[in-house]
């Protein structure tokens, strides 16, 4: 299965999370959840002059929002409170905006203007500014929990209030509280059974916790409940890529995009997954479609760096990486990026810069073991062995230890010239894994280090415990256990053992019938053999 890190990173980034509106019906908000938003524009703009005009105006301003067109959402919520003083949804449209760049204080402010008057008994008024918390960019804690108190408040004054229900399920999710989630979700359902996005969300947990299964029967559900529902195609997509099912997640994926609206947006989606599932050029021709329309789309100009670095274009990536950077606000960059970055840098011979993005993706995302290995690689390359070392070793205290670290930190200390550590940290993986024959061609390479004239024999007992491991399947080992021979081969030919010396010669010769070293090492035991004679 791929990096599920570079999954969820690069799937959030592409996919902004959709609000849940309290009126889960109107073809207004059918259109959102379908997500055809041009539609959904046309459908809310006829309503602006009518009875319905402050929803009209929030809805109008909060697709922007999803869509990252922060001027344009401001501008409706704006118009919504011009054409009445007293429209509370509005100026939580405009706190939600404030919460996107990052102004916390006026959001505040705009959201204490939200709920006076009939605003703070407002079911509708109190589930958005809830969700305005729980979905904030970067959301701390503190947020979310600020987020589930209006949302329950929201409940109390309308108990049948199933989008309230569904956004505190996403709160409890986010704080890994997944059993009080699905509790939510499922409440939701009870609240209306022809929720589709309630099952969108139960799909979307199941999916996190690798219940696949019961994700896939939930993504049916929403289909059934509506054919036209995208979202459930565009997740039973991912969940089929999580399962390692690629060309079912492509073909799964496409009906979202025939079925979904035809928008820069829908394309950008395309292109996320095409790179996720490894189709690198058509990533590229879609990232191109896209960024022709909107030459600044954060996500494509992203999408255009990764893409070129998987197709082993380093000076074309280092070009769309300097133009995304020209983009991007840097306080969206994640931990991704700098991953990115750190290898585009190092491709173009950039190692200290390559080093600095590696350093700042960890900070960023601690939690990512790859990260770690590359870094410490980074400073392998730079022959900077004891900072990689440190490295793997941090990699251990954060995520704990595992065989890889082991077989990373010997090669280090091997490349270090510290053999005799490099034997001691493999063999941490010989105890604990003891039928896996790498371990021992590792200890032995570095027992035979510290013995360079093959006069100790110091790795004559790993190369035969080797050849016991391996000597069953040649194929899979043939390169080491000609090494592991030869080896034994030249130590029983210095003893003077040579009947043991031609034993292991001949099994290098079967194993590579011209190899050019056992026939001359079988060629000098005859003669020496015939000299005595």
């Amino acid at each position: 299965m791929t990096n599920n890190w570079k999954y969820i990173v690069l799937m959030a980034a592409a996919f902004p999370a959709t609000a849940a509106f309290a009126q889960t019906g109107g073809a207004g908000q059918r259109a959102v959840d379908l997500e055809r938003y041009e539609e959904a524009k046309n459908i809310y703009k006829s309503q602006l002059s009518g009875k319905d005009a402050d929803n009209a105006y929030f809805a109008m301003g909060d697709i922007y929002l999803k869509t990252e067109k922060l001027d344009s959402a401001a501008y409706y919520f704006n118009q919504g409170i011009a054409q009445n003083k007293k429209s509370y949804i509005n100026y939580v449209g405009l706190g939600k905006v404030a919460l996107e760049k990052g102004d916390k204080a006026k959001a505040e402010e705009n959201f204490d203007q939200a709920l006076k008057g009939r605003g703070k008994k407002d079911s509708y008024v109190l589930t958005m500014i809830g969700d305005a918390y729980v979905n904030a960019p970067n959301a701390t804690e503190q947020e979310i929990n600020k987020g589930i108190d209006y949302l329950k408040k929201a409940l109390e004054r309308d108990k049948n209030n199933a989008a309230a229900n569904l956004i505190l399920g996403d709160a409890y999710l986010s704080l890994k509280k997944g059993g009080e989630a699905m509790t939510n979700y499922d409440r939701a359902i009870q609240l209306d059974d022809r929720y589709a996005k309630a099952y969108l969300r139960r799909g979307q947990l199941y999916t996190s916790s690798r219940n696949y299964n019961e994700a896939e029967e939930a993504f049916k559900k929403a289909i059934e409940i509506d054919p036209n529902y995208a979202p459930a195609y565009r997740d039973l997509g991912e969940l089929y890529y999580f399962a390692g099912q690629y060309d079912r997640a492509l073909s799964t994926f496409q009906k979202y995009v025939d079925m979904a609206e035809k928008t820069p947006e829908t394309r950008a989606k395309y292109a996320s997954f095409l790179f996720l599932t490894k189709n690198y050029e058509q990533a590229l021709k879609e990232v191109d479609q896209v960024l022709q329309q909107e030459p600044g789309n954060t996500v494509m100009n992203r999408l255009r760096a990764y893409s070129y670095l998987e197709l082993g274009k380093p000076e074309k990536a280092m070009e769309a990486m300097n133009t995304y950077l020209k983009n991007v606000d840097k306080n969206k960059l994640i931990a991704e990026d700098y991953a990115y970055f750190g290898k585009i840098y190092s491709k173009n011979n950039q190692p200290k810069k390559a080093i600095e993005n590696l350093e700042i993706a960890i900070q960023k995302d601690s939690t990512n073991a790859d990260l770690y290995y590359d870094l410490a690689n980074a400073y392998a390359r730079e022959q900077q062995y004891d900072k990689a070392i440190g490295i793997y070793n941090l990699k251990q205290e954060k995520l704990g230890a595992s065989n890889t670290d082991y077989f990373h930190i010997g090669n280090a200390y091997m490349m270090a010239g510290d053999f005799k550590k490099a034997d001691e940290t493999y063999a941490k993986i010989t105890e604990t894994n003891p039928t896996y024959a790498y371990g021992y061609i590792w200890r032995a390479r570095a027992q035979a280090s510290q013995d360079p004239e093959t006069e100790k024999g110091l790795a004559k007992g790993m190369y035969e415990e080797f050849i016991k491991q391996a000597d069953s399947e040649p194929d899979k080992y043939k390169k080491e256990l000609i090494e592991a021979n030869t080896y034994l081969g030249y130590y029983n030919y210095l003893q003077g053992n040579r009947d043991l010396a031609i034993k292991h010669y001949q099994r290098v010769k079967a194993l590579d019938p011209t190899n050019p070293q056992a026939e001359a090492a079988l060629t000098e035991i005859n003669k020496s053999t015939k000299k005595k004679k």
